[in-house]
């Protein structure tokens, strides 16, 4: 008779507001220490579901590592190593054969952090099982200041998005302005939401490739992607092309992107905080994908049209919906995050 191990699982049945069915909500470890604990908080220590939680763990014994050796060089023999980000973690109830049961438990949704660590295979389940998954990551506006807070420990003024099945939110489904205008007051001095007019006479192209870790998610090889981008535009424009790198050797591209727009015509991208900030600032926007760019309600996805880019009125409509599906922290422990989230996909 089929049963899964516990010995990877913390189930927690017992909180406030909660009650005693058999619905869970279940949450991933990926490896990172920060974000896991962060995590492991949001979801069970929520305090107004209904659900019950449950934390899996990965299975060391069953993961496949891929550390480099070379970077160990010198390492404490009793001192745990991090998980690399290349590492092919296993989780024993996504490879179960009830992927959506614990016990005689419901799973309802999957919970989970980023994109490395084998992340990807945790969706693969859901999709193929019919459970929903909520996917949390750097916050849409202001997401290098949340950074900052977040390497800082102060983790009340964070901010994160949340997307259920998906990595963004591409559609526009609330347009009430009062998380906007908060975080608009809350960061006065700072002039990145400050809508500029298009600018209808640019020269160059910019392309903005996709992240690694994106494509690995989605078994794309990047370069191949960045190169078959180039070339199709390069079918319908003789514009000079500049490819913006999100970060290079690690670090944040040492070019700011105020300089990189100066005069673009289009920017064209797949998914980046940095095509953002340009449809912002008045820089037209092309997408490659039609489902993983919270760009898409600004741009246009077709670039046999690179020469004609449109330029939509309702910038600020747009950036009310991207403030309205970040979170803070407390919001997701709360539940109100994932009830939100719910109530706009009905």
């Amino acid at each position: 008779m089929y049963k899964i191990s516990l010995k990877n699982i913390d189930v927690h049945r017992e909180y406030e507001g909660g009650d005693k069915s058999n619905k869970f909500v279940v949450a991933f470890q990926t490896g990172k220490g920060h974000n896991d604990a962060l995590l492991q908080r949001m979801i069970l220590g929520r305090h107004l579901r209904k659900e019950n939680a449950a934390w899996i763990k990965y299975d060391e014994h069953k993961s496949i590592m891929h550390f480099n050796e070379l970077n160990f060089i010198g390492w404490p023999g009793g001192r745990r190593r991090p998980t690399p980000a290349e590492a092919e973690l296993y989780w024993e109830i996504v490879e179960s054969e009830k992927p959506h049961r614990i016990g005689k438990g419901h799973i309802q949704s999957y919970w989970f952090w980023g994109f490395m660590r084998n992340t990807k295979r945790i969706v693969e389940i859901a999709e193929k099982n019919n459970i929903d998954y909520f996917f949390i990551d750097h916050a849409y506006l202001y997401h290098q200041r949340h950074s900052m807070f977040e390497k800082y420990g102060d983790m009340n003024n964070c901010l994160f998005r949340v997307c259920k099945n998906n990595y963004v939110i591409n559609k526009i489904t609330d347009t009430n302005d009062n998380r906007l205008l908060h975080l608009k007051a809350r960061f006065a001095k700072d002039d990145e939401l400050e809508i500029k007019p298009w600018n209808k006479n640019g020269k160059h192209i910019i392309v903005i490739p996709p992240s690694y870790w994106l494509c690995k998610n989605l078994g794309w090889n990047p370069t191949k992607v960045l190169q078959d981008t180039i070339d199709e535009i390069k079918k319908h424009t003789d514009r000079e092309i500049r490819v913006r790198l999100k970060k290079m050797n690690g670090n944040y591209n040492p070019v700011p992107l105020h300089q990189d727009m100066k005069d673009a015509h289009a920017v064209v991208s797949f998914q980046s905080s940095a095509a953002a900030k340009a449809i912002i600032k008045g820089t037209p926007s092309f997408t490659i994908t039609d489902k993983y760019s919270a760009a898409i309600p600004m741009s246009q996805t077709d670039l046999s049209k690179i020469e004609t880019p449109i330029y939509p009125d309702n910038r600020h409509e747009w950036l009310c919906n991207l403030a309205n599906h970040q979170f803070y922290a407390d919001e997701i422990q709360s539940g109100y995050a994932e009830r939100y989230l719910n109530e706009q996909h009905a």
